[in-house]
């Protein structure tokens, strides 16, 4: 074989040799990249409420005109709360580890014959805010049934607790933070109002813990929980 069909062999094995290279490093990383494409983002799980929020941040986080649900609107002003009403309705003592809390109540239609009321309230620890939130929720276990999906680290709805007939307690606690949220009125078989209420307002908190105004609204929460 002369010199020059020896050459022209070597370089044809060479390109097809790159060529051979080439194809199998395409493949594996266009193949790799369609399947992260194809992979659904995960949604990051909610934060809990570890920072201590300062008492304007707690007025801001409960919802205003506009942001609660349809026919609701504040009666009064948003107030600062004692800490016994961060307690059960019929224990007058402040619940271990309260630091502060904050409260608003809405009338229905302009008339206070139905009312809703949210009350948040901040301990010192994740185990006070536990253990008054397991105090706050009482014990009619018949009554109560889990959020879907769950609020916080911890949540409950009691559905027409005591003797009545028409209302729909939600109780919440996300760390250091509780939150309850109580509608009167034709609401009796239907906690998804306050279920919307009380997600909302948690998730204001957590917009405030990552230093951002709070946006998020019970409408908007109802909204894409019935989807």
């Amino acid at each position: 074989m002369s010199r020059a069909r020896v050459a022209l062999v070597t370089a044809l094995a060479g390109i097809a040799a790159l060529t051979a290279c080439s194809s199998g490093s395409d493949g594996p990383t266009s193949g790799s990249g369609t399947q992260k494409a194809d992979k659904p983002a995960s949604t990051p799980a909610p934060k809990p409420i570890t920072k201590e929020l300062a008492q304007a941040d707690i007025t801001q986080a409960l919802l205003g005109d506009g942001e609660t649900l349809p026919g609701w609107s504040l009666h009064g002003d948003k107030d600062v709360t004692d800490g016994e009403y961060c307690n059960r309705s019929e224990d007058d003592s402040t619940p271990a580890g309260w630091v502060r809390g904050g409260d608003a109540a809405y009338e229905y239609n302009g008339s206070t014959n139905n009312m809703a009321f949210v009350h948040i309230c901040f301990f010192g620890s994740a185990t006070d805010a536990h253990s008054a939130y397991s105090a706050w929720k009482g014990t009619e276990t018949s009554k109560q049934q889990a959020p879907k999906p769950p609020v916080g680290d911890e949540s409950t709805l009691v559905i027409n607790p005591g003797a009545s007939e028409d209302t729909v307690y939600g109780f919440a606690r996300s760390g250091k933070a509780n939150i309850r949220v109580k509608i009167e009125g034709g609401t009796g078989d239907d906690p998804s109002g306050a279920q919307a209420m009380l997600t909302a307002t948690l998730k204001r908190l957590q917009q405030l813990q990552d230093g951002k105004a709070a946006t998020v609204t019970a409408p908007h929460e109802q909204a894409a929980a019935e989807k």
